[in-house]
Parts: structure tokens; sequence; C-alpha cells
């Protein structure tokens, strides 16, 4: 077994990960073996420039023939934002420049660990050498402590990211590390050793075999090859279970006076507001897993967030969390996230939405940071307003049959049955709005929304504007899906509601 631990001296970690850009404010964790690999070849050429690559790229090539696991210490993550001149005449000319970084204790290291992999006594007497010359990881304010283990007889710690097979499936937790190229595969693509073998002829020097060179391959190289990854670097799809600091509750978990919890959402690249139901779902699963770490014990998982009792049977009379995903600024994209109860909050349910820090995203997009702005009670964070509109589609959970009258009637009907339901006075009026209109004049049709969960077929789904004969609070959610934002109604001001009485009246069902 061979381990590796990286102590992180000032107790930041500043980086960048692979293909992201530093304005995204987006640390990179964990510390990619990529990185880590092509700081060893630093400090050979700064520190041993005697030693020849043939002595070098056997241990090189050990460390990258398979992903390491990681045990990884508790972190939070935070950035700073400075104002960057960009060397111009007017010294008013500045650049906003994020820097994204892992905040940990300082004695508490990361650990890589291979445990397949022994090492020769030249090979181990090596790798220490260089390790002791890696003076930072990242960025020169990460100063780091790098310290070697190895042989048979060393205890291996709790691994809690490891990499995970192509077939598993993504549950949310699992993030790309950028790993390099091992170098049986690496040459057998020839287009990356023909690449190495025109650019080592170019620039007259060469650092030992293809791999070797593609191991250093800069930046600036990448981009003047109009390459989209460095030829060496390859991205594996990892598991990280967060090692979380120690909880001490007491036997009871006492309930606190919360039943309101109000996120602010960060990304480069926000949801819109189609994606509600996707982004509620994440919202639960992370909660139930962060919950389950917390407790200790899958039986403990809170019932609010998984809405079952000890037994696994549903909740009755909607005990457990409704999700409000929400467009307070109204361009199109969910930028805050209220989550509420009808009971209030215990302790360890508080310290959950304290680590519900980040949420992930499909389809490449940086994942969303989630900040918690507003903790209290829904007499505090709701709002009060005698008129309400959708802003998510209403889907009812009972079916039209003949005889019931007309569809509109019936459709209007089952708006007020669900407000009796949810505690809530019967709507003086309920009218028809048949798309979302934003202030910039987008529109977007109930059919764009995503209306099902995974076990449930999509139905059709219809929006509303209603209006109660005294102040209700608000958001309120109803039908199908209301505890995961689907059927969420918001409260309108007078002067909203006057500028759309004409988009509203006339339509039809």
């Amino acid at each position: 077994m061979t381990l590796i631990e990286l102590k992180f001296l000032s107790g930041r970690y500043h980086s960048t990960p692979s293909g992201r850009h530093v304005n995204e404010g987006q640390p990179e964790w964990p510390p990619s073996p990529y990185r880590f690999l092509r700081a060893l070849f630093d400090a050979w050429k700064r520190k041993f420039p005697a030693w020849a690559p043939e002595r070098v790229e056997p241990l090189l090539a050990a460390l990258a023939a398979s992903p390491p696991l990681f045990y990884l210490p508790p972190v939070s993550f935070s950035h700073t934002r400075a104002f960057l001149p960009t060397n111009k005449i007017d010294a008013n000319d500045r650049k906003l420049i994020f820097d994204g970084f892992v905040v940990l204790d300082p004695s508490r290291g990361v650990v890589m660990g291979w445990p397949d992999l022994l090492l020769e006594p030249s090979q181990q007497s090596d790798l220490a050498e260089l390790l002791i010359s890696i003076n930072y990881l990242g960025r020169s304010e990460s100063w780091v402590q790098a310290c070697l283990q190895t042989g048979t007889g060393i205890a291996a710690p709790r691994w809690n990211c490891e990499p995970l097979a192509d077939t598993t499936e993504d549950n949310g937790t699992n993030l790309m590390v950028a790993c390099a190229l091992p170098p049986g595969d690496f040459n057998r693509d020839v287009r990356r050793v023909k690449l190495m073998e025109k650019s080592s002829d170019h620039q007259g020097q060469r650092f030992g075999s293809p791999w070797l060179q593609a191991l250093a391959f800069s930046t600036s190289e990448t981009m003047k090859g109009r390459l989209s990854d460095p030829p060496a670097l390859l991205f594996v799809r990892y598991q990280a279970l967060p090692a979380e600091f120690p909880v001490t509750l007491g036997s009871s978990d006492a309930l606190t006076q919360v039943n309101a919890v109000l996120f602010a959402l960060e990304s480069k690249v926000l949801p819109q507001v189609t994606a509600t139901l996707e982004i509620s779902e994440r919202i639960r699963t992370k909660l139930m897993g962060i919950h389950r770490r917390i407790k200790g014990d899958p039986r403990l998982v809170s019932p609010r967030f998984s809405g079952k009792d000890a037994q696994g049977n549903a909740l009755q009379g909607h005990q457990h969390i409704y999700i409000y995903p929400m467009d307070q600024d109204r361009d199109g994209r969910l930028d805050h996230v209220l989550i509420v109860c009808r009971n209030n909050y215990t302790e360890s349910e508080l310290i959950a939405f304290d680590r519900l820090t980040s949420l992930w995203q499909s389809g490449g997009l940086p994942d969303i940071l989630c900040v918690p702005v507003q903790l209290g009670s829904q007499a505090t964070l709701l709002q009060s307003s005698p008129h309400f509109e959708s802003a998510t589609p209403f889907i009812p959970t009972h079916h039209y049959r003949k005889g019931r009258g007309s569809y509109s009637d019936w459709l209007k009907s089952e708006v007020s049955r669900e407000c009796n339901q949810a505690g809530l006075p019967l709507p003086m009026e309920v009218l028809p709005m048949e798309n979302l209109v934003l202030p910039g004049g987008h529109r977007y049709f109930w059919l764009e929304f995503r209306r099902n969960r995974r076990q449930d077929d999509s139905q059709l789904g219809f929006g509303f504007r209603l209006a109660f004969s005294e102040p209700v609070r608000g958001p309120f959610s109803l039908g199908y899906g209301s505890h995961f934002g689907l059927g969420m109604f918001v409260p309108v001001q007078r002067d909203h509601r006057q500028s759309n009485e004409r988009r509203i009246s006339g339509l039809s069902l």
C-alpha cells in the first residue's frame, strides 16, 4: 500500500478545477491527481535536474496507473472578490476576479491512497525526496507539506471519496476529478503520441517518453494546439461522502422555533424555472443523505425530509417539508429556495440545512451554491396577499369524468377543493392562465415544465390566478407534487395584477 498525506499549512487550498474558469468561484476539491503528478514533475525539474527521465518516469507511471482513493477531512468553501488593474492607462479600468478556495484544519491532512501499489525501495526514496520539495499545490498561497507512507503493515484510513464504475448511477453526490491518463492507454492512442512527437520536434526538447512530455504540456500549448483538454488529462468520476464535523445532540433532538428556511442560489448558470421539480428532488435527496450521516443510522432519517414514518409508510396530513424553488427577480432562472414545514424543525434538521452547501447540475453545468439567508417562522418569511398566481403548473390529483360539468368548471372546483384541504379559505375567483409571462416578455408554457416524478407518468398542468376575500400567506402549493414545488402559487401585488388583467381575461381552458 502507498499513502501520501497532504497538509495545507495555511488552512486553505487555492485552485481552479481543470476545464473551469477562475471567475466561476468554484475551487477544486479534492486535490486532483493530475495536478499532484505535475507538481512532482515540477519538483524533479527544479530540485533534481540531474535525475534522468528513466529514473523518474516509472515512479510517475506507477502513480498514474490507477486513480487513487481519498480520505478528505471536513472542509468549507469560500471565495474572495478583487478588482484588479488591467495594466491600462486608465487606472480605473479594473476587472473583477474571484478567488475560490477550500478552508480546512491545517492539522488534518488529505490522504491519497493506492492500496495495491507497493513501490521499490529506490522509488520510495525518490518519491519521499520529491514530496519534501513540493512547497505548494495549486496556487502559491496553498502551502503544502507532503509525506509518504508505504508498506504492507500500515493502516488505511476510512476512505470517503472513491472512483466509480462507468455503470454506476449518478445520485447527485458524484464529481469529476482530473487524473492522469495511464501510460499504456496513452501509448495506444496514436494521435496523442504523434502530437507529442510533433511538439518536441518543434520545441527542440524532450522530457523522455511522449507520455512524460504530455504530463508537462502547458496551458499555452493546449490553447495553441486548439485542444479541449491537455493530452494526458483524464476525468474520472468519483463519489464523495463528505467527512462531517462531530455533532453533539441531546438524546431528544430538541425542537427549535424554526419552521422555514430561505436559501439564495448562486451559480454561473442558474437552473430555469422549468426545472423546479428536478431541483426540489435533488434538495430532498441531499438533505436525507446529510441527515443520515448526522444521525449515523438510515432508520433515523428525519420523516420531515423523507415523508415516511419509521415503518416506511407515507406520512399523513402533509407533515413533511414543502420545497419551493423561486424566481424572485422574475428573469426565468431559479435564484432562491424556501423550505417550510407545518411543524418546527429539530436541532439535527437545522444542522442538515446548514450543511446543504451545493447542488449538482446535469449536462456539465457548474454546481449551484446554496447560501442560507434567513431562518425563522412562516409568519416572518411568507408574504400575505389576497391575490396569487401560478408559478408552476397545477396538476389535479383526481380524474375528470363525464357528468361533472365542463372540464373548465371541474378544474376550478379541484383548485377550490385543494385549497380547502390545505387549510386555506375558498378562493372567490379562479381564473385560468395560459402560460407564465415574465417582465421581459418571455413566456413559459406549462407543458415546458417537468410534471412528473421518476416513478409516475407525465400529466397535463394548468395555471390559475386566485383571489381570496382576505390576505393569506404564501407561497403555497396545491395538487400533485405540491411538496416539490408543483402547483405553486406566489403572491402578486395589485399593480402586477392589474397589468395582467388583459392577459388573463378572455382565456379559456
